[in-house]
């Protein structure tokens, strides 16, 4: 019987060494670098207002989860998305990455954000400065780009 539990002892401390690195500590800056100018392109399309480029960041098959507004699915209902805010307003957005992990073909991003806007016209009400959150899924591409899979994003005040 000592036998035996020694042997599942042994298991137990020797199976995680046997499985090797996980992929996150496997990526090289090459791999790291392509993931994060993903959310790079999508801010300087923002800022720019360049709807094609913004859509562009996105997965066909993507989800955008913005607050207090009913989940868009698909590169084309995101692209409406953003679409309405750029020719309502000039954008200007920076961010920051607070977490990040790539594991196999999945990336995934955690950061801050502080968004202001200018009205394009009289008629567009002026939206206040806005910090917030962020949670990405970004999925790398057959021809190994990587795209937005899921977008979560929220602002750190609550609504009016």
């Amino acid at each position: 019987m000592n036998a035996l539990r020694l042997l599942v002892l042994c298991g137990i401390v020797l199976a995680p060494a046997c499985r090797g690195p996980s992929q996150s500590k496997r990526t090289g800056l090459a791999e790291t670098a392509a993931v994060q100018a993903v959310d790079s392109a999508f801010a300087s399309a923002l800022n720019s207002g360049n709807i094609e480029a913004i859509a562009r960041t996105y997965d066909e098959e993507a989800w955008l989860l913005p607050p207090q507004a009913p989940v868009v699915r698909g590169r084309e209902g995101i692209r409406g998305f953003w679409a309405g805010l750029v020719r309502s307003y000039v954008v200007h957005l920076k961010f920051g990455v607070n977490r990040f992990e790539i594991r196999d073909d999945r990336a995934y991003v955690v950061g801050h954000y502080h968004m202001e806007t200018t009205p394009r016209s009289p008629e567009v009400p002026t939206l206040a400065p806005e910090d917030g959150k962020f949670l990405e899924i970004l999925k790398r591409q057959k021809d190994g780009s990587w795209s937005y899979l899921v977008d979560m994003y929220s602002a750190n005040t609550p609504p009016r």
